[in-house]
């Protein structure tokens, strides 16, 4: 038996015990799909039958095995949040009791769409956990705190009271995320932009409210303490900032863990979601060229796509 045919046969079997209540078609179509993925390595229609028909993992011509999976695609009764729980249910049950770091993020993808995404961070790369897409040109109709608070939300029953800390950029960070992550118990740490304001706790005092780039103006400078952060809508917490050699300006990271080079080093984690985006695109899966232009069918290739990336 050859690599891919025993591949197939693992595969196969493993789907049947991680979805045992999806329909027996959705889950067998479903299983194509996934292989169909990491064998071609592209998430475009054409590619992914093309390797499941060369290999013989089905016996059907390559067109047939195309339309099966556009149907798939485009099948309203397959529930994508669905079948996800019950992939997270088990697979993040590893995880338990343990400490774990969660990045949130926004990725475009071509000008269609957004994908609101919260990822784990597991060594080199960051893994979908939950997911939100979004038209890129048309105004949302659910607001972006809402979609934060739903993703978290959804992980959360699985988590079993893990120790968990938010990791998010200068786009998303601000006092309503802040909020959802207190609501939620979770620590966070933020990167927040240069031109906000803090007052930082200097002795016994407080200094006046000045921006952050006040006091990290230059490469070497660096500021770890308490402060509060934000003359609207003030929060008091630990603030980690520095301009470090071997980048082109100044991190402002703020959160409830201490302040010092941990968070720092901490933070530069984040970046690893820049290299699952790239693979999702042009650099791996090709996700782009997938052509997908409907939302909620291109939320059906992401559970495919993201079932491979695990």
């Amino acid at each position: 038996m050859d690599a891919s045919a025993l591949l197939w046969e693992r595969w196969s079997a493993q789907v049947k015990e991680l979805f045992p209540t999806i329909h027996g078609h959705q889950k067998k179509t479903l299983a194509f799909f996934v292989i169909g993925i990491v064998l071609s390595g592209s998430a475009v229609l054409q590619r992914v039958a093309e390797s499941i028909s060369l290999q013989g993992i089905n016996p059907a011509k390559m067109n047939s095995i195309e339309r099966r999976l556009a149907r798939f695609l485009a099948n309203d009764w397959v529930k994508v949040m669905n079948i996800w729980d019950v992939f997270l249910s088990q697979v993040l049950e590893f995880w338990h009791g343990k400490s774990l770091r969660f990045v949130l993020d926004c990725t475009p993808l071509r000008h269609d769409a957004t994908i609101v995404y919260l990822g784990l961070l597991v060594h080199s790369r960051v893994l979908p956990v939950a997911w939100a897409v979004m038209p890129a040109q048309e105004k949302w109709e659910e607001k972006q705190w809402h979609i934060v608070e739903r993703l978290l939300d959804r992980i959360i029953p699985h988590l079993a009271g893990g120790d968990c800390t938010l990791l998010a950029d200068r786009g998303l960070a601000g006092f309503p995320l802040v909020k959802i992550c207190r609501d939620r118990k979770f620590h966070y740490l933020l990167r927040v932009c240069k031109e906000h304001t803090c007052q930082r706790k200097m002795g016994k005092g407080w200094s006046s409210w000045c921006r952050f780039d006040a006091f990290v103006q230059k490469t070497g400078q660096q500021w770890y303490g308490w402060a509060k952060v934000w003359q609207e809508d003030t929060i008091e917490a630990y603030v980690s900032a520095c301009w470090m050699p071997d980048c082109e300006e100044g991190w402002i990271l703020i959160s409830d863990l201490q302040a010092g080079k941990r968070r720092v080093n901490e933070y530069a984690l984040r970046m690893r979601v820049e290299s699952t985006f790239q693979d999702s695109k042009r650099r791996g899966w090709n996700l782009e060229a997938s052509l997908i232009k409907d939302e909620a069918r291109l939320d059906r290739l992401l559970l495919a796509l993201f079932l491979a990336m695990w």
